[in-house]
């Protein structure tokens, strides 16, 4: 249930992070070095409409089965976090014992104020002070939750996500989001975070820069968080991928993606100066292998050509079916055209008798 530390060999999102912000901020500062998060056992399916109570209520499960190590564990995290020592352990292992879904609402209700604070207050790190007192009105219901309180809370226990997770997310979204602190609105997760689920029109609503639109700064992949651009590199690079080698038209799904792709490719082209500027003096070798692909294949039902990849302007080789939209690869290395070639041979095209030449692109 707890986690102190990122798997191994997994990036986490303080990782990511970099692309966004340049230097860590001092403010978020915890003598705690490990990330604790809580992770749920159960999917949460098709659940009923909870009250915000009974939603916070429902967290306690989550709790049940951890041992005294975890919430000493937790509880060190809290201590440090928010009174930056030690000494505080006790305060919040006998407030976890007690309600540990209101202790963990109460936290990130301090993190959230510190970064989106009420209107009319300065932005501040709230500390222990503010949880304990959070604590005890939420407990004692002298205050019900607020609904952004319960959102968040239940996100990070949903995706098995740390405070750092939380601290990260806020500190971008203050920052960079379309809610502005001072404003009095917080976000929702929902509002700046899209699961890679929705994106199955993801080159079709613009890339990035639709999502950017649409005020999402994050793609959660299975529990990563990629900023709108890297998540467009990340996919840009598994479409390349695809490209570069044979794949079977028929898979609906891979075609899809390839056309509405490649129709976002054109509508990141360079104006015609500057593009017919990179696509001339071509490299000698890049000209020998499009001549050497000339002889080898059928042009008649082929075409070859170079185009600048889209963003990178990488000048690569590109080999287009004729009668129909068909199938288009982007070759960017000799490695890539051989394994074409070695392909070709197979394919329903007749092909005149082919020998290769030592060329480097």
């Amino acid at each position: 249930m707890v986690r102190t530390e990122e798997q191994q060999g997994r990036s986490s999102a303080t990782c990511t992070r970099r692309e966004v912000i340049d230097e860590r901020s001092s403010t978020l500062f915890s003598p705690a070095q490990e990330n604790v998060s809580l992770v749920t056992t159960e999917d949460e399916g098709d659940s009923p409409v909870l009250s915000l109570r009974d939603q916070v209520a429902a967290m306690k499960r989550v709790y049940e089965p951890a041992t005294h190590e975890m919430l000493e564990a937790l509880a060190l995290d809290y201590s440090q976090r928010f009174n930056q020592t030690s000494e505080n352990v006790g305060v919040y292992l006998k407030r976890m014992r007690e309600h540990p879904e209101w202790l963990h609402v109460a936290a990130v209700d301090a993190l959230v104020r510190t970064w989106f604070p009420d209107p009319g207050r300065r932005a501040a790190r709230l500390g222990g002070g503010w949880v304990i007192k959070k604590y005890r009105e939420y407990v004692e219901e002298q205050e019900e939750p607020p609904a952004e309180m319960v959102a968040w809370a239940g996100w990070m226990l949903n995706g098995g996500l740390s405070y750092n997770h939380l601290e990260w997310v806020l500190e971008v979204t203050a920052r960079e989001g379309s809610a502005t602190p001072d404003e009095g609105k917080r976000p929702l997760p929902h509002e700046v975070i899209i699961e890679v689920g929705w994106l199955q029109e993801f080159w079709a609503a613009g890339g990035a820069q639709g999502l950017e639109r649409s005020g999402y700064l994050f793609v959660d992949l299975d529990g990563e968080f990629f900023t709108p651009q890297d998540y467009e590199q990340y996919r840009q690079a598994a479409v390349d991928e695809v490209l570069s080698a044979p794949y079977d038209p028929s898979d609906a799904q891979v075609m899809y993606e390839i056309q509405t792709y490649l129709v976002w490719a054109e509508s990141q082209r360079l104006p015609a100066e500057e593009e017919q500027e990179l696509l001339t003096d071509l490299p000698r070798p890049l000209v020998q292998w499009v001549r050497a692909l000339g002889k080898r294949i059928d042009t008649d039902h082929y075409s070859i050509g170079v185009r600048l990849a889209p963003r990178s302007r990488r000048r690569v080789i590109e080999i287009r079916e004729k009668p129909t939209f068909g199938q288009v690869w982007h070759l960017r290395n000799q490695q890539q055209i051989l394994a074409w070639l070695d392909w070709y041979p197979h394919s329903a095209v007749v092909v005149p008798e082919q020998v290769r030449e030592d060329v480097s692109l």
